[in-house]
């Protein structure tokens, strides 16, 4: 197989709308085409998702093809996978990059496996060396940062949602899209969707949250974490903490944000509590609004705040929760 110079994106989109891990990936694809002086292609698949096309140009891409088939609605990792399959071996990029989401997961190993190339996953950040491309992903416990080089070309990397910095290019070129055929055999669907349940907004992923209310030392007990999640179930948000906040034993593990965490860029980060460590600042110093709320005025973390509150969380949450949902009751 003759491998090119170009960088493929496989976006991601649930129901229309397109994952911020796409749009992160997609300017991420742009600076490694221009070194690698290739093209960013970007291939989105499902039904009806010609609309996307705008987004994905406004990211970077300089070529988009559209995959479509009522089959492709919903999530399925056989048809995803033959449907790609063919069209990267055709394609020939010298990299495909994914998210390192459930789907996105799922489908990378699948394509490699199919394919015979190499995967890296859970990636945070790409470099070129003579032309090689150099991965960088958490390890040890995410106590390490270290450094992959695949073998095999083309390659599969995945990267974690929030790891990458989003830019919007706007189109100053002239874009190519293109449809292409989606042929798939429906005897071969192994399993399908049957329905869909709303999960706890408080719960769900921290790289899918636009909203996230965070809690440190100074939240005092798991008590008064509830606070936190009063606050975050009126915003629809959920709900994480510091490493400090994870010993204590007042979130789980997978609620952590920060350097041995999850690094992510909500829309509104909230830190309850939080004294503004290098380690945690790390997980969420590119959230687009940072708010924090600490009795500690010289607390480091209003260096990086947007909006600073000096005062007791535990009289400041409660009368923040009660104006939200009296302009509720309003609406």
């Amino acid at each position: 197989m003759s491998i090119g110079r170009d960088v493929l994106v496989i976006a991601e989109q649930h129901e229309g709308e397109l994952h911020d891990v796409s749009l992160e990936l997609l300017s991420e694809g742009c600076r490694v085409a221009d070194e690698l002086q290739g093209e960013l292609c970007a291939v989105v698949l499902g039904n009806n998702v010609g609309h996307l096309t705008q987004p994905l140009a406004k990211h970077g891409a300089d070529k988009i093809y559209s995959m479509e088939n009522p089959l492709l609605v919903d999530y399925s990792g056989e048809f995803y996978t033959d449907a790609l399959s063919d069209f990267i071996g055709d394609l020939t990029p010298k990299i495909i990059l994914c998210g390192a989401t459930s789907v996105g997961s799922d489908l990378a190993s699948r394509i490699a496996a199919r394919i015979g190339i190499g995967l890296v996953s859970n990636c945070i950040s790409i470099k070129i060396d003579q032309n090689d491309l150099l991965f960088t992903k958490a390890t040890h416990g995410n106590q390490v940062h270290t450094t992959f080089k695949c073998a095999s070309q083309p390659q599969i990397a995945t990267f974690e949602p929030g790891a990458l910095e989003v830019k919007k290019i706007g189109i100053a070129k002239k874009i190519e899209t293109m449809n292409v055929a989606a042929s798939l055999n429906p005897d071969k669907q192994k399993s399908k969707v049957t329905g869909t349940i709303q999960t706890d907004l408080t719960a769900m992923d921290l790289s899918e949250a636009d909203v996230i209310v965070a809690g440190g030392k100074g939240v005092g007990s798991a008590d008064n974490f509830r606070l936190l999640e009063d606050l975050a179930y009126a915003l629809g948000g959920c709900v994480a903490g510091t490493r400090m906040a994870l010993d204590a034993g007042w979130i789980p593990s997978d609620r952590l944000v920060g350097q041995t965490g999850s690094i992510v860029r909500p829309k509104l980060y909230i830190a309850c509590g939080i004294s503004g460590a290098l380690h945690h600042t790390l997980g969420m110093k590119n959230s687009k609004t940072v708010v924090a709320i600490n009795t500690d005025a010289n607390a480091p973390i209003f260096r990086i705040a947007d909006v600073g509150i000096v005062g007791d969380l535990l009289d400041v949450i409660p009368s923040i929760v009660e104006q939200l949902l009296e302009l509720k009751a309003q609406v």
